[in-house]
């Protein structure tokens, strides 16, 4: 039977989910060509980023017990919005974090080397393993979405919304009702056991140890291992887990269409992805949606009133000086009441007011 990696690797990928957190941790080795690193040694966790660096043609190995960390279920998800119809694509979008190893279930892996002699040569023979596996790429993803739009009602169609996400998985696979049931074999899965939890309490003594655990203060949580040289039996594994967890829905984002898993409420619309500016469609939404909010406030639509009436008031008569000088009086001490409103500085009864008197 095969050992876990007890150190570091240079091939396989092993991923593990902590439900209660909401992370997934996985190790896989990586090249990093456009990819920055943030280190948090105290948790012994790494997020990768993909920003442009300099070219490094080794490859860097994976280390079980200081995995790189996402938010649960971001593989599946990059994975569902991932664009792959060009190289350069697929990798921003997604390999970038995961690694063409994944594809080699496609192609010879003599294809992906330990090291390259040059940025070309590294690149052209990813654009090969790429090319080679791009169709069969783009008919799982579509598999996967087929799946989770049934699954999680984003289809349109009505019936079963009661029912649970890991009901209708279940069925989906039974009743063959997407392509996603080929993608349950050769998952292999490394029971987790005590016996592993040494490099996480390497400096605790034995004492401690049994104090800690008699008192409740040192909770142990076991995380079952799973691996596979297949992308799609990995992305099957973390559906799996995301179907098998009570209220964490997947959902399409109501600005880009990108599927999400809120982070916090259910009932989120707008996805935390950023755009090329680093703005998320969460924060464009809560944005718009406090600038309609202000729109119907009667405060506001007093002053617009107002303004429109002296406006024009005073373009009617653009030869009276005074006429002009008393509007952009009004203008400036209105604005500033308003600015304290948005503060939150000035109650919105005493904006309107305000707004009425000096009309």
């Amino acid at each position: 039977m095969r050992e876990l990696p007890q150190n570091k690797f240079f091939e396989g990928f092993y991923i593990w989910f902590d439900k209660e957190k909401k992370e997934e941790y996985y190790g896989t080795p990586l090249y990093l060509y456009n990819v920055d690193t943030k280190i948090d040694t105290e948790k012994r966790q790494v997020k990768l980023f993909l920003k442009k660096t300099k070219f490094d043609g080794l490859k860097y190995p994976g280390i079980l017990y200081f995995p790189y960390t996402e938010n649960f279920g971001t593989m599946l998800m990059m994975f569902l919005n991932a664009d792959f119809s060009n190289f350069e694509k697929a990798y921003k979008t997604f390999f970038y974090a995961y690694g063409f190893e994944l594809l080699k279930e496609y192609v010879p892996y003599k294809e992906l080397e330990d090291t390259y002699k040059s940025e070309k040569k590294m690149l052209d023979i990813m654009k090969r393993v790429f090319e080679d596996s791009s169709y069969e790429l783009i008919e799982m993803q579509e598999n996967f979405r087929k799946c989770v739009d049934q699954v999680y009602n984003l289809n349109g169609i009505k019936g079963l919304e009661e029912a649970s996400a890991n009901s209708k998985f279940i069925a989906n696979i039974i009743k063959h009702e997407s392509d996603v049931y080929r993608y349950s074999s050769k998952i292999e899965v490394f029971l987790d056991s005590y016996a592993s939890k040494d490099n996480d309490y390497h400096e605790e003594s034995y004492k401690s140890l049994v104090e800690k655990l008699e008192n409740d203060t040192l909770p142990i949580k076991k995380h079952n291992i799973y691996t596979s040289e297949k992308l799609s039996n990995i992305l099957y594994v973390v559906l799996e887990q995301i179907v098998q967890a009570p209220n964490l829905p997947i959902k399409q984002c109501q600005n880009c269409g990108k599927y999400f898993i809120p982070s916090s409420r259910q009932d989120e619309v707008y996805c935390e992805f950023p755009d090329e500016k680093g703005k998320t469609c969460k924060e464009k939404g809560a944005l718009e949606t406090y600038k309609k909010n202000l729109e119907n406030i009667p405060a506001l639509l007093e002053y617009r009133r107002s303004y429109q009436k002296k406006i024009m008031i005073v373009s009617r008569n653009k030869d009276n000086k005074q006429l002009k000088k008393d509007f952009d009086k009004w203008k400036k001490e209105a604005q500033a009441k308003i600015k304290l409103f948005k503060q939150g500085k000035l109650e919105e009864e005493k904006l309107y007011n305000w707004m009425l008197e000096n009309k």
